[in-house]
């Protein structure tokens, strides 16, 4: 492992414009004045003024850090490669940060408890808010070790949040007198490896990396054995991404931080944090659902319900029986079957025909209208009190308005025809163009496709294997679509809407194929960029700043990591199934520092698009329920 001491220069002024890869550059190890944590591929030489130099010179003095002059160095482009370093910034009197009453109150709660949970909305400052309770924890030498595990681009968010000199948790980590060094690791922006710190007490170390690591073979390995070396605080941000708990990330991050005692290679027998600090960030916390919560709390505290996951399931899930291929798989209860269970005679006739548990049977009659497949939500929510803290947006800011628009649109002849077709024989062909589905699953997103106004065509009917059809991983591509006629009255819509609406405009996607075919019908006549997996035009900076009046997206790239307040509007030409993701995407615009009422506006031309929607609806209802501690029982 390379040595601490091999580290980066870093400029004194931070300018990403005037990098050049291929001049020399001066540099110095003081980065006081613009950030903390700055690292370059290559800085353009330029003059200084005899007041920045003699800045320069107070604060190196100040800070006894000697300069170097390092012309000779080229510079790289390779990140990896390159050690980040923290140093202290002189706060000014005019700098202070003051926190909102809900997040001193959580900061409050948890000076005693080690195990936490901030199930605040995106907005609330759930970044802020377990910095200082960490900066806490760091004072009282609980801990002299953070790992800090995000979504890709989050992490990065971190970092950069870490290293501005001008974001409120740069100011706010100085002014509790906290040092710190770091590193980031992995995905966009991130090192390949991590580098040895040169450890100090008076110092907090911190390492930022991307979840994605720990889905790799070994990558993670250095990271886990880092933090098991020290007492290492770990935060798990948007910790929804561990709720599947057969997941080999999940397995990873329940249980390599842990003494862990097995039976075989599956079986938990025991599991014990190795180090107490654990924490836990979201917004939406039960994104399909309180089966969700299992793993974020099994992360906090293992066998913090005193359940394993299939009993947690089954005691706070309702499910139905299904026969298949000689297996019996059990199912969420879905509105259909929730009728057919009311209707029964008794608990008899319901377990011989759905194939329920007289405890589902029970709630279902106890029920007058089908609220979602989840039961005990009351003891659920007593459980997750001590340890937990939600908070609402418009709970803790003065928040404008929002307001939720619905587009009902027919189809065309030609996607009608392709609709029905789809739904009876699950196949459809447009000259000579065939689209297929091997499940009703698969289906769905056929379905979906085509109401949209495409399929994804081949000249004959594949004999390969389906892709993962997961909200966050499966695109569509450009190239990969046949569009169905020239007419499509949904897209139509939406372009009526764009020249309407007040810029700038946020235009959401669940695929790619969407995205371009949208950006090509209005790149002439508004500037905007496209935003989506398969390509980009322009930053989100650019956009931010005025220089486009039109982001089009994918929704799932764009969901986290942006503060995007300069909009209010945005346009859902598709959605995912995912709630989280969903929820999100509004959250970019509904934030603190938003001046106008936000207005999201979906588009709906068949029967699939309502299920999402609905869909969508139900489980967020269910998410009110469990955080608003003054809310009826829905169950």
């Amino acid at each position: 492992m390379p040595s601490a001491t091999d580290h980066c220069c870093t400029c004194f002024y931070y300018d990403r414009d005037k990098c050049n890869e291929d001049k020399d550059h001066w540099c110095n190890l003081l980065d006081t004045f613009v950030g903390m944590f700055k690292i370059c591929p290559g800085w353009k030489q330029r003059e200084y003024s005899a007041e920045e130099i003699a800045e320069r010179e107070r604060l190196l003095a100040l800070y006894n850090v000697n300069s170097v002059n390092n012309s000779n160095v080229k510079n790289t482009s390779k990140i990896s490669k390159q050690k980040t370093k923290l140093v202290e910034r002189e706060l000014e009197r005019d700098d202070t940060v003051k926190l909102f009453k809900h997040q001193v109150e959580a900061r409050e709660k948890f000076k005693c408890l080690d195990e936490i949970a901030l199930f605040f909305e995106m907005g609330c400052g759930k970044t802020l808010t377990s910095m200082m309770i960490m900066c806490d924890k760091f004072k009282e030498k609980k801990i002299d070790s953070l790992l800090i595990v995000a979504p890709n681009d989050v992490h990065k968010q971190w970092f950069d949040d870490l290293c501005d000199d001008d974001s409120v948790l740069s100011k706010a980590i100085a002014q509790e007198e906290v040092e710190c060094d770091g590193q980031i690791i992995g995905g966009r922006g991130g090192q390949k490896e991590l580098y040895e710190f040169d450890y100090d007490n008076n110092k907090l170390h911190i390492v930022c990396v991307n979840i994605d690591t720990f889905s790799t073979p070994s990558k993670w390995k250095p990271i886990v054995e880092w933090a098991n070396e020290h007492n290492t605080a770990i935060i798990l941000d948007e910790a929804t991404v561990i709720k599947n708990h057969k997941s080999m990330r999940s397995q990873r991050m329940l249980y390599e931080f842990n003494d862990v005692k097995r039976r075989g290679r599956n079986t938990i027998l025991s599991s014990t944090k190795k180090h107490p600090v654990r924490v836990v960030l979201t917004g939406t916390p039960v994104t399909n659902g309180p089966i969700d919560l299992w793993a974020i709390m099994e992360f906090v505290r293992p066998n913090y319900f005193k359940r394993n996951y299939y009993s947690f399931t089954n005691y706070y899930g309702m499910h139905t029986q299904l026969t298949a291929q000689d297996r019996v798989v059990n199912v969420l209860l879905n509105e259909k079957t929730w009728r057919g269970i009311k209707n029964c005679y008794d608990f008899a006739e319901a377990h011989s025909i759905f194939g329920c548990s007289e405890d589902t049977y029970l709630t279902v009659m106890h029920q007058d209208h089908y609220s979602g497949p989840y039961k005990h939500a009351d003891e659920l929510k007593m459980l997750l009190e001590p340890n937990a803290v939600f908070a609402k947006l418009v709970d803790c800011a003065d928040m404008p308005a929002v307001n939720y628009i619905v587009r009902n649109i027919s189809m065309s002849n030609a996607q009608k025809a392709a609709y029905s077709s789809m739904k009876k024989d699950m196949l459809a062909e447009f000259n000579e163009h065939v689209s297929y589905a091997k499940n009703k699953l698969v289906m769905s997103i056929r379905l979906q496709q085509i109401s949209s106004g495409f399929i994804t065509g081949h000249r004959e009917v594949m004999n390969e294997d389906e892709p993962m059809w997961s909200d966050d991983a499966y695109d569509v591509m450009p190239d990969e679509v046949v569009w169905l006629d020239d007419t499509n009255p949904k897209l139509e819509a939406l372009l009526r809407d764009i020249d309407e609406l007040d810029k700038p405009l946020l235009i959401f996607t669940r695929f790619s194929a969407e995205a371009a075919k949208i950006y090509d019908k209005i790149k002439d006549n508004y500037s905007t960029m496209l935003f989506t997996g398969w390509k980009t035009t322009g930053t989100i900076e650019d956009f931010k700043v005025g220089k486009y009046d039109i982001i089009v997206a994918n929704v799932s790239k764009i969901a986290r990591g942006f503060n995007l307040q300069c909009a209010h509007t945005t346009l859902y030409y598709s959605n995912t199934f995912s709630m989280e993701i969903r929820q999100q995407s509004e959250f970019r615009t509904f934030r603190m520092g938003q001046q106008h009422p936000c207005t999201y506006i979906d588009y709906i031309s068949c029967d699939i698009d309502k299920t999402i929607i609905e869909a969508l609806r139900l489980k967020k209802s269910l998410l009110d329920y469990i955080r608003d501690r003054d809310a009826g029982s829905i169950f």
